[in-house]
């Protein structure tokens, strides 16, 4: 069989392309592979409190095979996220470089109403209130920028039930693939005819959708450099995940959910707050043998903790002639992972101040209990750069003057945590390369940087793919 489109990764970008293509024409062939397992099979045993640390794979690196659950299958790396969908251009990729501004926005809003139409909450934040703007004036004080955006919280276990409906709506429609590793792409005069997986069959199709993911990133970019498509190379973002009890955060978490700040320090660098989840748990994620932190919070709050977590990403830009920056993350990842013995490193702020590790017993007479309970007390001081750490460390001093106590002794500090963005590659505005009938999009592209633009950037694509004559 010739497919129509054959899409490479089954994250946001990836579905929605496909659920657009079977909306608007039935009648086409779609397949969609992925290296992970269906929405249904993906269970991290780490998460589920089964295992301290990642297993040893049948490759030898950690991880489960044939690919980690939280970062791989259908979902994505989102699949397992709280499921935070932001309607606003203002952050969350730069499809905006390629398209208007009103045009990306219909393009969210086009999702989002496919993501009700599956079961999303109808309640949203409102970015306009007297309270919100009390707290942007607190901020811009003391040189905090608040980024604004309605915030539709799915949470973790009802993002996962609209995966599953979605899902199921889109099976009876195309061929799904799990555990099938793409290893190349197929070109004839300048011209995608197809896909080659890892175990030498070989599958066609006239237009191929790369949507990785940032676990996929590395290979796009060997994609890329196999086929002469140029790369323009974006940052990588590196800090730590920041976890404190809720009434910290009270004022935060009821006006704005999630409160997202960016600043720039007094040594040139530019931080900003991601991915708060109110009530939340911290989470390891595996990226190809890296463990990071990260966070996601449950719509329940029977399912939730006492603590709120967040992300402080410092953004890294280098110049020539380096030109490797996600390698340098998962280097810097790397160290804290062997200092832990292949988990992820907690300590606490007070401790950092002082120069010192954090061990168990004083995580014990903490105040913050940790939620991430295979997190090892160590010392990021030994990890993280020093104009990385001075950030981090400047930016929660900052915000302590629009959250009083964040910056207090106990609040913890888990590293790393890093944003992995593909080396973007050359495309023109329907996000097709030189290669005709060749796409990119989502995160692994360094297009998006979150669900709502992933979801749009997939759909776009495949309206132009169906406006092929």
């Amino acid at each position: 069989m010739k497919y129509d489109c054959i899409i490479v990764g089954a994250g946001p970008a990836g579905i929605f392309c496909a659920y657009e293509m079977m909306e608007k024409d039935p009648s086409k062939k779609v397949i969609i592979l992925d290296k992970g397992l269906d929405i249904y099979s993906r269970k991290c045993p780490v998460n589920m409190h089964k295992l301290d640390k990642c297993p040893i794979n049948k490759n030898g690196i950690s991880g489960c095979s044939p690919a980690c659950s939280i970062t791989n299958g259908f979902g994505g790396a989102g699949a397992f996220s709280d499921g935070k969908f932001n309607i606003t251009t203002e952050f969350g990729g730069w499809l905006t470089e390629y398209l208007d501004e009103d045009e990306v926005l219909k393009l969210i809003k086009y999702v989002d109403s496919i993501n009700l139409k599956y079961g999303a909450t109808k309640l949203i934040t409102d970015p306009n209130t007297d309270k919100v703007r009390e707290i942007e004036r607190r901020a811009l004080a003391v040189g905090l920028k608040l980024l604004r955006s309605q915030v539709r919280h799915l949470g973790t276990e009802n993002n996962l039930e609209i995966l599953k409906k979605i899902y199921e709506h889109l099976k009876p429609m195309i061929d799904m693939r799990y555990k099938t590793e793409v290893s190349d792409v197929l070109v004839e005069n300048e011209k995608v005819i197809g896909i080659r997986l890892s175990t030498g069959e070989e599958i066609y199709g006239d237009n191929v959708l790369l949507s990785v993911g940032r676990d996929g990133s590395t290979w796009l970019e060997e994609i890329c450099h196999k086929n002469n498509i140029r790369l323009k190379n974006n940052q990588v973002d590196i800090g730590v995940r920041v976890e404190t009890n809720d009434v910290i955060m009270e004022e935060i978490n009821k006006n704005l959910y999630e409160g997202k700040f960016i600043y720039r320090t007094s040594v040139g660098t530019v931080v900003r707050t991601f991915c708060s989840n109110p009530s939340g748990h911290v989470v390891v994620e595996n990226h190809s043998g890296t463990m990071l932190a990260n966070g996601h919070a449950y719509a329940s709050k029977d399912l939730g903790s006492n603590n709120t977590n967040f992300a402080l990403l410092v953004s890294h830009i280098f110049s020539e002639p380096f030109d490797l920056p996600n390698e340098y993350a998962h280097q810097v990842s790397r160290l804290a992972n062997e200092l832990s013995c292949g988990s992820i490193i907690v300590q606490r702020y007070g401790d950092i101040c002082k120069g010192r590790r954090t061990t168990k017993k004083r995580i014990d007479e903490g105040f913050v209990r940790p939620s991430l309970k295979e997190a090892v007390p160590g010392d990021l001081g030994l990890v993280l750069p020093y104009n990385t750490m001075k950030s981090i460390i400047e930016m929660i001093e900052a915000l302590d003057h629009v959250t009083p106590g964040i910056a207090n002794e106990h609040t913890l500090f888990y590293g790393v945590e890093a944003k992995f963005y593909s080396a973007r590659p050359e495309i023109d505005n329907h996000f097709e390369t030189k290669i005709k009938g060749l796409y990119v999009g989502g995160d692994g592209a360094g297009l998006t940087r979150g669900l709502a633009q992933a979801g749009a950037n997939g759909v776009y694509v495949a309206r132009c793919i169906l406006a092929k004559k």
